[in-house]
C-alpha cells in the first residue's frame, strides 16, 4: 500500500494528476484538460527551507576516557566526510523525496582513499531511487535505528556484471527458464538484478571487566599468562549480548561478495515524512498525499473557465433563413478567419428586406466557477498548512517580528519534515563515532578537519608523543586519539555560519554605538573587522590583531586564555626586566670607561 501511493504521490507532484478516466474522456471528445501545478511550489518551498537551515553534527565526550579536544577534533572529521563525499546532495535528496511520498533513504559506507593506499575513508552516499529499498517493518524508531534487516535492489547490465564477477552464474535455476516468474524480476535479456542484504546479528556472549577498567568479550580476553604479565585480572564478568552487522551482495543464484561491517548499526539511514499507524498498519505519507483532491479542484475548475473563454470567440451567428445564400462558406470560417467584409442577401425567399446577421455574444464565466476556483486554492492551502502572508487578515499597525512570525507559519506547519531529517543526520553522526576507532586507526595519520567557519585545517591524529612524568621519567602519551573513548553527537540546526557570522557583525555594529563601544573596538576590533564580508577584512584583521596584545591568544592551545594572558603578562615583564637589565649593564661600561679614562688623564 504504502509503495503504491507514494507512486502514486511522486507522479502527481511532478505533473501527472488527471484520473484516466477523465483524461480519456477529455480526449475522446477533443476537450482539454490543463495541470495548474501548485503542488509542487510548495513542496519545493519546504525543501529549500531546509537546505537554507541544514543541521550539523558536533561530539561531545561522555566518559573519563574521552576529553574535549579530542571531540573537537573529531567533529572535524566528521564535517569532512561530509564535504569531501557531499553528504549535502544526499541529505537534501532524501529530504526531497521525504516531503514527497513520505520516505527517503542515504547510505554510509567506507572504502580505501585510493587504489594505491591502505588508509581508509567514510563517505555518504544518494539513494536515488527509495523504491529500490526495502527497510524492517519491525522497524519503529523514526530513524531507523532500530532496524536489523535492509534491502537493497538494483539492476545492472550483462556488460558490466561479467566485467565485475568474472565466472559468476547468470543463469535462471535448473528447473525453470529464462521466462519462469520465480526469476523474470531477477533476469531479463539485457540486465541481471543485484541484492545488498544487511543484518544485525546478536548472539550471547559473556561480559569481562577487567582490574584496570577495560571491557572485553570472553572470546576477546587473552590468556591467563598475558594477563598475569600484564598485572591485570578479572574483576567482574555478566551475561551479554554481541551485536555484529553482516553485509552481503547476491543475485537469484548465488552470493557474490560478503564481509562483517563495523559498528552496531545498519549503515542506512532513513528519512520519513509522516510515519503513523492506523488499525494496526504503518502509514508513510508526505505533503502530496492529502493534496489531491484540491490540486485536482483547482485543475477543473482552472480548466473549466479556460475553456468557457476559449469559447467566446466560437459564437454562432444568428441568420435569417437564406441571408447567407451564396456566402456559405465565408460565416462558416469566420470564427476561424479575418475577413474584411461579410456579406448577406438583404432580401429573403418571399421578397421582404430581412436585418443583418448578428453575432449570439458568448456568456462570461459563470461566476460560480471563479468562486469555486478560489475556493479550491483555499483548501490546497489549508489542506497543506502553507498560506500566503499577504493574505492572512489583520487589522493596524504590525510590528517586524509580527510579519516575521506570520511569514514563518507555513515553516512551523511542516516543521516535523526538518525534524525528522534532524534525526536523521543526528543516527549517520552516530554511525561516524561508531565507525571512528576502526577506519581512522592508522597511528600517526594525518586527517583534514573541518572547523566551523568551513575552514580546513590538518590534524595529526594517534600521534605519540615521548613526555617526562613528574619524576622525570620518560612516558609516552598519544594525542588525538581517536580510538578510545565515548563519545556522543549533539546536532545544532537553525541558520549556518555565514547567516550567524552576518547577525553578530549587525549585534557588534549596534554594540560599538554604545557607551561601551570604544572599549570594545579597543579589544576586539580585529574580531568585528574578521566578520566583515569584504575584500581586505582578513588582511585588515590580522593587522589589527598583531597591534592588539589581547588578540595573541592561541585557540587551539590546551592552556585557558586568561593564563595565556599571564604567560604572555609574564614574559613582557621579564622582557623588559632583560630590557632594563641589558641598559643598566650598557650604563656601567660606558660609566666605567669615563673612570677609566678620567685615570689616565690624571696620570698624565
Amino acid at each position: 500500500f504504502n509503495r503504491a501511493e507514494a507512486l502514486e504521490d511522486s507522479k502527481f507532484r511532478f505533473g501527472d494528476q488527471c484520473p484516466a478516466q477523465m483524461m480519456a474522456s477529455r480526449d475522446l471528445e477533443q476537450r482539454p484538460m490543463l495541470t495548474i501545478n501548485e503542488t509542487d511550489g510548495y513542496c519545493r518551498q519546504v525543501v529549500n527551507h531546509i537546505r537554507q537551515q541544514r543541521p550539523r553534527g558536533k561530539a561531545h565526550p561522555v566518559n573519563n576516557t574521552a576529553d574535549v579536544k579530542t571531540a573537537k577534533v573529531i567533529t572535524g572529521i566528521g564535517r569532512h566526510i561530509e564535504v569531501h563525499s557531499d553528504a549535502a546532495n544526499a541529505y537534501d535528496l532524501a529530504a526531497e523525496f521525504a516531503v514527497t511520498i513520505g520516505f527517503g533513504y542515504w547510505r554510509v559506507r567506507h572504502d580505501y582513499i585510493a587504489d594505491d593506499s591502505f588508509d581508509q575513508d567514510i563517505y555518504v552516499d544518494p539513494i536515488a531511487n527509495p523504491f529500490c529499498c526495502y527497510a524492517d517493518p519491525a522497524s519503529t524508531l523514526p530513524d531507523g535505528s532500530d532496524g536489523e534487516r535492509f534491502l537493497i535492489t538494483d539492476t545492472m547490465r550483462k556488460e558490466t556484471f561479467r566485467k565485475e564477477y568474472p565466472g559468476a552464474n547468470e543463469q535462471p535455476f535448473r528447473e525453470g527458464a529464462s521466462g519462469d516468474a520465480r526469476t523474470m524480476d531477477w533476469l531479463t535479456k539485457d540486465t541481471i538484478r543485484l541484492a545488498e542484504y544487511f543484518s544485525v546479528e546478536r548472539k550471547k556472549a559473556e561480559l569481562v571487566k577487567l582490574s584496570h577498567g577495560g571491557i572485553l568479550y570472553a572470546d576477546e580476553l587473552p590468556s591467563a599468562e598475558i594477563l598475569a604479565a600484564a598485572g591485570l585480572s578479572v574483576v567482574g564478568t555478566r551475561p551479554s549480548w554481541k551485536r555484529t552487522v553482516k553485509w552481503s551482495k547476491v543475485t537469484a543464484f548465488e552470493t557474490l561478495e560478503e564481509q562483517t561491517l563495523p559498528g552496531r548499526w545498519i549503515p542506512v539511514v532513513p528519512v520519513y515524512g509522516m510515519d503513523v499507524v492506523i488499525d494496526g498498519k504503518r502509514r508513510k505519507f508526505g505533503m502530496v498525499r492529502f493534496a489531491r483532491d484540491p490540486q485536482r479542484m483547482v485543475n477543473y475548475w482552472q480548466t473549466n473557465i479556460t475553456e468557457v473563454i476559449a469559447m467566446g470567440p466560437k459564437a454562432k451567428w444568428l441568420v435569417a433563413e437564406g441571408a447567407d445564400e451564396g456566402h456559405e462558406n465565408e460565416y462558416a470560417q469566420a470564427n476561424i478567419r479575418t475577413f474584411p467584409v461579410l456579406r448577406y442577401k438583404t432580401t429573403g425567399v418571399d421578397g421582404k428586406e430581412i436585418p443583418p446577421p448578428q453575432r449570439i455574444a458568448p456568456e462570461p464565466p459563470p461566476a460560480g466557477a471563479i468562486e469555486a476556483t478560489m475556493l479550491a486554492s483555499q483548501n490546497l492551502q489549508r489542506v497543506l498548512g502553507m498560506f500566503d502572508p499577504v493574505n492572512l487578515k489583520h487589522t493596524g499597525p504590525k510590528s517586524g517580528e509580527a510579519v516575521r512570525q506570520e511569514t514563518m507559519q507555513s515553516e512551523q506547519s511542516n516543521y516535523h519534515f526538518y525534524d525528522n531529517l534532524c534525526r536523521s543526520i543526528n543516527h549517520t553522526w552516530r554511525i561516524f563515532l561508531d565507525w571512528t576507532p576502526t577506519i581512522y586507526d592508522t597511528p600517526n595519520r594525518v586527517l583534514r578537519v573541518i572547523g566551523d567557519d568551513g575552514k580546513p585545517d590538518l590534524v595529526t591524529v594517534n600521534q605519540t608523543v615521548t613526555t617526562q612524568d613528574e619524576m622525570g621519567a620518560a612516558i609516552d602519551k598519544v594525542l588525538n586519539d581517536v580510538r578510545v573513548g565515548d563519545y556522543d553527537v549533539v546536532m545544532e540546526t537553525g541558520p549556518g555560519f555565514n547567516t550567524k557570522r552576518q547577525e553578530s557583525l549587525a549585534v557588534f555594529s549596534d554594540m560599538l554605538k554604545t557607551p561601551l563601544g570604544e572599549m570594545i573596538a579597543k579589544v576586539g576590533a580585529d574580531l568585528i573587522v574578521r566578520m566583515v564580508d569584504a575584500d581586505g577584512a582578513e588582511a585588515l584583521a590580522d593587522r589589527l590583531a598583531a597591534a592588539n596584545p589581547l588578540a595573541q591568544i592561541d585557540d587551539k592551545s590546551p592552556v585557558p586564555p586568561k593564563a595565556q594572558m599571564m604567560i604572555k603578562h609574564l614574559q613582557q615583564q621579564v622582557q623588559e626586566m632583560g630590557q632594563q637589565m641589558q641598559g643598566m649593564a650598557m650604563e656601567m661600561k660606558y660609566r666605567g670607561d669615563i673612570a677609566k679614562i678620567k685615570d689616565q688623564g690624571d696620570t698624565r
